[in-house]
């Protein structure tokens, strides 16, 4: 799916039609998710409306603010289902057959990360604005979900890689996380910012995700091999 393409269909519940039961909430909050995505894609933050959520997605806005309460949670809830989707499709990756080389591993990084252009862009509001803006029991419960789901895929990675020492998978996670923040924000630039990044002089600025994502991720698997 290309990253025009993605998420642009929303799912539409017939207007203040009632989840009653626990099935129906829960369908009802994958729904709302659904929408989120579509809308993502063509948002910032900043123009991101909970209205805008509430009225695609067939809804009264006060129904919607009994599952989400603020965007940022919304928007948080958003980025845990990719972040799950993103390791699920990492450790699918790392469980075929060998051989493994710091190629082969640096090739299905890209490629998982390729394929979600939704979660480079939402991975660096985490810090910078939704835990700020959440409750402490919903931050306590991203970064468990962070947690666990990186030590899965630590253990992996160390197994491809055998280069790698215990605990040096989970650090190589953090730096991935450390790179898709920084270059996320530098690849996406406030709408002026771009504009003045289009000017010839400017260019060189400008910030390709995908290739300076796999051109760093690949200098620093080499890095981590050579020191040993």
């Amino acid at each position: 799916m290309s990253r025009g393409q993605q998420g642009r269909t929303s799912v539409t519940l017939p207007p203040k039609q009632r989840a009653r039961s626990a099935a129906d909430k829960q369908q009802r909050r994958a729904q709302i998710l659904a929408t989120a995505l579509a809308m993502w894609d063509d948002h910032s933050f900043a123009s991101f409306a909970m209205a805008e959520v509430a009225a695609r997605s067939g809804l009264a806005k006060g129904t919607l603010y009994l599952y989400f309460q603020t965007k940022e949670e919304l928007l948080l809830a958003l980025l845990e289902g990719l972040l799950v989707g993103w390791f699920d499709a990492l450790d699918a990756g790392l469980a075929e057959a060998g051989p493994w080389d710091v190629e082969r591993v640096a090739s299905l990084l890209c490629a998982v990360l390729d394929e979600r252009h939704a979660l480079t862009r939402l991975l660096p509001l985490a810090a910078t604005i939704f835990e700020h803006n959440i409750p402490l029991e919903s931050a306590r419960a991203y970064k468990e979900l962070l947690l666990d789901r990186s030590a899965r895929s630590a253990a992996g990675l160390e197994r491809c890689l055998p280069f790698l020492a215990p605990g040096e998978g989970l650090w190589l996670l953090l730096q991935l996380y450390a790179l898709i923040v920084g270059l996320g924000q530098m690849a996406d630039p406030a709408p002026m910012a771009r504009q003045l990044l289009d000017e010839e002089r400017l260019s060189p600025l400008r910030v390709a995700f995908g290739p300076a994502f796999r051109r760093c991720i690949t200098t620093l698997l080499y890095g981590m091999q050579a020191g040993k």
